[in-house]
């Protein structure tokens, strides 16, 4: 597996959310947080297995994740994640609207917004690196 380009995408995930941090623009700022958020699954994934997993759908990714988890025996991990779904599921719909509605769509973000997403993008990251550490470990 590529350290590189596990760094490479992690770095580019914090990029995204410096930027939606000191952006004045609140539609970009959401679009960069859904960003950040898409590519460090596609890290911890491509991290824990080796293989580029394709899409844009947050919970969709998120699944794919805790299912190829759950097929390693990894079940605890899985269920972190399938928790975390469950708990965000609200914002994560959110973040994959914003994918789309902050760039095309006829909807204007607010601040609340920005900051409802940042921060469970924030424990999102936190989340899978603590799978990704158990997993390592485990």
């Amino acid at each position: 597996m590529s350290g590189e380009y596990v760094k490479r995408l992690k770095k580019r995930s914090e990029s995204f959310l410096r930027e939606a941090v000191t952006t004045i623009d609140k539609d970009l700022a959401m679009f960069f947080i859904e960003q950040a958020a898409q590519i460090y699954i596609k890290a911890t994934y491509y991290e824990l297995f080796g293989e580029k997993i394709r899409g844009h759908n947050i919970r969709n990714l998120l699944g794919t994740l805790l299912e190829t988890l759950k097929q390693h025996g990894y079940n605890k991990e899985s269920e972190k994640i399938k928790s975390f779904v469950n708990q965000y599921r609200e914002e994560l719909i959110l973040a994959e609207e914003a994918y789309i509605e902050s760039r095309y769509g006829e909807t204007c973000y607010s601040e609340e917004d920005v900051n409802k997403l940042l921060e469970t993008s924030k424990k999102l990251i936190n989340l899978l690196e603590e799978v990704s550490e158990n997993v390592k470990l485990g």
